[in-house]
């Protein structure tokens, strides 16, 4: 395991809990979370092609786009649900206790993926261990939520 690759995951990870609160911020200012879910993504895409044309990236390849399985095109509807939904829980319930319930349901769901190999991902079978590690996250929402009650 790199561990560098673990500090790059550390390291966005904390990024996402600044970024629930500030866009919940921005929920404020622009009258809405659907208008700051919207803004975040025109920042975010700005950013992308900037970075795409300074780096000199290809042109994306388009030959085959609609042979592609229908549920390819769904990744942006998930980012959309989660940007909107930790608008919302954010200013309702702390970014802690948000993004901890959001990565229980994350890590739920990827020990699915993983143990199946859904959407030609890597097959990684679940375990006891895999199992009680999401158990113990599931514990450590409900201690957040005790805590803050």
């Amino acid at each position: 395991m790199n561990n560098f690759y673990l500090l790059l995951a550390f390291v966005t990870g904390a990024g996402v809990a600044v970024q629930s609160v500030i866009n919940s911020r921005l929920r404020l200012q622009l009258g809405g979370p659907l208008w700051a879910a919207a803004a975040q993504f025109v920042v975010g895409l700005i950013l992308l092609l900037l970075v795409a044309t300074a780096t000199r990236q290809p042109a994306p390849v388009t030959v085959g786009l609609g042979t592609a399985p229908w549920w390819v095109w769904t990744g942006g509807a998930f980012g959309a649900t989660f940007i909107v939904v930790t608008i919302l829980l954010t200013a309702r319930i702390g970014a802690t206790l948000t993004l901890a319930s959001i990565i229980v349901g994350q890590l739920t769901a990827a020990l699915v993926v993983d143990h199946y190999g859904l959407f030609g991902g890597t097959v990684v079978r679940l375990t006891p261990l895999r199992a009680t590690g999401v158990a113990l996250l599931l514990l450590g929402v409900t201690l957040i939520r005790w805590k803050t009650s």
